[in-house]
């Protein structure tokens, strides 16, 4: 088999997935304020990403290893995605881009939700880092960017949880880990 096929199917896996999270986005509650810097750091970190591997400097990390280790790879990434997608289809129209209170804020706690606090989070990061074992360069970049920002968000989004869910979220943050179920 063609190694290169594995990095196809990262790259339309992550295409399926922009594609969901773009469509569902449509319909979601208004957020209660306007967050413009948050979303231009998200835009920042996936350009770069993309960029930076193209400058000489950084071009061994560009590479194709092998099926088995692609296969692995493919599967962190199909997996990491699963739960980034039941994460978002579980949050409804209650989801965000930002960190951000919602209209009529409802707080999800079923699903992947039961599992861990933020699977969307750390769905996105295990499928960047089966995408990174895979195709490596930008999305070594994404995990090297998107990391201390997911996890800057996971304390952000548990602090306005609190605020909005003062009776409920402490419990439930009690029974759930952030981001590994079980571990963390």
């Amino acid at each position: 088999m063609n190694p290169a096929i594995f990095g196809w199917l990262v790259y339309a896996m992550w295409a399926f997935v922009i594609v969901y999270l773009v469509v569902t986005a449509i319909d979601v509650k208004p957020d209660t304020e306007a967050h413009l810097g948050q979303n231009f750091g998200i835009l920042f970190a996936v350009i770069a990403a993309f960029l930076l591997p193209r400058l000489p400097v950084f071009h061994f990390l560009n590479f194709t290893p092998n099926a088995v280790v692609s296969s692995i790879g493919l599967i962190l990434c199909a997996t990491g995605m699963i739960f980034l997608v039941w994460g978002r289809h579980r949050l409804g129209r209650n989801w965000s881009r930002v960190v951000s209170a919602k209209e009529d804020h409802e707080l999800v706690t079923s699903g992947p939700y039961a599992l861990m606090r933020h699977p969307m989070y750390g769905g996105g990061l295990m499928a960047c880092i089966g995408s990174a074992i895979v195709v490596g360069g930008p999305f070594i970049f994404l995990l090297i960017f998107l990391t201390p920002l997911f996890l800057w968000r996971v304390g952000a989004e548990d602090r306005l949880m609190e605020q909005q869910f003062p009776n409920e979220y402490p419990d439930y943050k009690k029974r759930t880990k952030a981001l590994i179920p079980f571990v963390w």
